[in-house]
């Protein structure tokens, strides 16, 4: 058990639940909606580090199929072993191939870094190739009912 000392009453956080799925219903039915229908675009998801994303693609890859790079972010570090033979470029070809040309698979690239759709489009992948989509961060009332569960008693964060 975690106890987290305050002004008034300590509060008790409860273990950690089975399933850390948290609040995030209405983006996952929304994201199912979305990738059930046609496949289209290569999707950005952005979103706070530690905001659920990670979490919210293991439940949409059970809808299948969907190629997830997690920490897509990670892909502006990429250097080329030979420049005449660009791999990033084949490999981000290969992702607008599957998704917008050939509609075989919904394709989602998740970060935290809001500057990766600039960076895709320096890259070369064009902003009619993709959409970007924002996953919010738990508010204070959120998150504190996510860390103390719904029934503790106690003062303010």
């Amino acid at each position: 058990m975690i106890v987290q000392a305050g002004l008034f009453a300590p509060k008790v956080a409860p273990p950690p639940p089975q399933d850390p799925f948290y609040n995030r219903v209405t983006e996952l039915d929304y994201f199912k909606a979305k990738f059930s229908g046609e496949v289209g675009f290569v999707t950005v998801l952005v979103g706070p580090r530690n905001c659920g994303k990670s979490r919210l693609l293991e439940e949409l890859l059970r809808q299948k199929p969907v190629i997830v790079i997690d920490e897509a972010n990670d892909l502006m570090d990429w250097k080329e072993p030979d420049p005449l033979q660009p791999e990033l470029k084949q490999l981000l070809a290969f992702l607008i191939g599957i998704s917008k040309q050939k509609r075989q698979a919904h394709v989602i690239l998740a970060t935290s870094d809001y500057f990766l759709a600039n960076w895709l489009t320096q890259v070369g992948m064009t902003e009619d190739k993709f959409r970007v989509e924002v996953l919010g961060d738990l508010t204070e009332e959120e998150a504190e009912k996510f860390v103390y569960g719904d029934g503790v008693e106690g003062g303010g964060v």
